[in-house]
C-alpha cells in the first residue's frame, strides 16, 4: 500500500488579524470573549475555510454600501446566532480579518463594526497599526 497525502489536510489560505497601534490583536480578542462552544464552531469553521480551494457563498459575502466597497464577511451561525468576521483579501491566498462580530436582525454587536473597517484597513495601509498571521487555534495540547 502506497503511502499518500490528503488533500483535505493541505491548507491553501492564510489568515491574518488587525494588529492596534498598541498591540492588541482584534480577532484573537473577540474570539476570547465569545462562549467555549462559539469559539470551537468558530475554529470548526476557519479550519475548513483555509483547506478550501474556492471561498462561496453562502461562507462569504460582500458587504453593501460604498464605502464597503471591497470588504467581505465571513460567515457562519453559532448557537442560533449569526457570526461574522469582515475583512479583505490583500493577496490571492491571503486573507485579512479587521473586526469580529454577531449579526442579529439588523443588530450588530459591537453595533459599531461595518464602521469600524475602513477605518482599520486605512490605518494598516498607512503603517498606524500593522497585521499579524492568525493561528488557528487546532483545540489539540502539546506534549
Amino acid at each position: 500500500m502506497g503511502i499518500y497525502e490528503k488533500n483535505d489536510t493541505v491548507v491553501v489560505w492564510s489568515l491574518f488579524q488587525y494588529v492596534s497601534p498598541t498591540g492588541r490583536k482584534t480577532i484573537e480578542d473577540w474570539r476570547s470573549s465569545l462562549s467555549a462552544i462559539r469559539r470551537a464552531d468558530f475554529d470548526v469553521f476557519l479550519r475548513n475555510m483555509v483547506k478550501r480551494s474556492k471561498w462561496e457563498y453562502p461562507e462569504i459575502g460582500g458587504l453593501s454600501g460604498k464605502h464597503l466597497k471591497g470588504f467581505l464577511e465571513l460567515r457562519w451561525r453559532s448557537e442560533n446566532v449569526p457570526h461574522r468576521v469582515g475583512g479583505y483579501f490583500s493577496g490571492g491566498d491571503e486573507f485579512v480579518m479587521l473586526i469580529g462580530w454577531t449579526h442579529n436582525k439588523k443588530k450588530y454587536d459591537p453595533s459599531s463594526a461595518l464602521d469600524t473597517l475602513p477605518i482599520r484597513k486605512k490605518k494598516v495601509s498607512s503603517g498606524e497599526a500593522s497585521i499579524c498571521e492568525y493561528e488557528i487555534a487546532t483545540g489539540r495540547t502539546a506534549r
